[in-house]
């Protein structure tokens, strides 16, 4: 049984229109399968430099300062809603941008609660009580609603995946020493980058004396 029937089979010359249609539309097919596959390389190769800059900038030695003063005046009693405002302000603003770009689809909210969701509801009740009086002193309601919102987003797609917690006031005071440890911990490490070491050098690589220098050192002076 044939399946391809060539009989009257013609490439070249009258009649071969249909063979060189049917090539141009597999040359433009194949084209734009290369061109699909590179630019979905490109946004993934986008995507991901973006919530590697995202992670990095959260990690930053400013930004754990900021965590570490706002951590340590909470541990030490400090009203949650009077916590340094500088760094307060700052953290929040710094979620409030990343939470803006994922709401507007330009940062994908599933690498973002891959690299960093436990943080964002985690600092979201850490920071609460902060940022609705900032809204009631401001005047401005919306302060701080991206951030709520991402924090909402991430809380439930940990829940969904079965690793929901809940940030209430007794599990954010039990979270508060080790999370200053860890902070304290990340800024020795890049102060210690940043150190100098200067170390003796050892005797095999000392320049050799000037003759001279020998001949003083010696114990009996010059030989003759």
């Amino acid at each position: 049984m044939k399946l391809i029937n060539t009989n009257g089979l013609v490439i070249f010359g009258q009649g071969s229109e249909w063979f060189w249609s049917m090539a141009q539309f597999l040359v433009v097919v194949v084209t734009l399968v290369g061109i699909y596959r590179q630019l979905s390389i490109a946004r993934s190769a986008n995507a991901f430099e973006q919530i590697n800059k995202i992670s990095n900038e959260w990690a930053s030695e400013r930004n754990t300062r900021y965590r570490l003063d706002v951590l340590v005046a909470l541990r030490d009693g400090t009203d949650p809603a009077h916590v340094p405002f500088g760094a307060a302000a700052s953290l929040g603003d710094y979620w409030d941008n990343v939470a803006a770009l994922v709401r507007a689809g330009h940062v994908h909210r599933r690498l973002v609660y891959a690299n960093l969701g436990i943080d964002i509801p985690l600092w979201w009740a850490t920071l609460a009580p902060f940022e609705r009086r900032y809204r009631i002193e401001s005047g401005d309601p919306t302060g701080g609603v991206h951030f709520e919102w991402l924090a909402g987003v991430m809380a439930e797609m940990a829940r969904k995946a079965g690793g929901g917690v809940r940030f209430d006031e007794a599990y954010l005071a039990s979270t508060f020493d080790r999370r200053i440890q860890r902070a304290r911990d990340e800024i020795r490490l890049e102060e210690d980058l940043r150190a100098v070491i200067v170390r003796p050098m050892s005797p095999a690589t000392l320049p050799a004396p000037p003759p001279a220098a020998q001949e003083e050192a010696a114990p009996n002076g010059p030989l003759a």
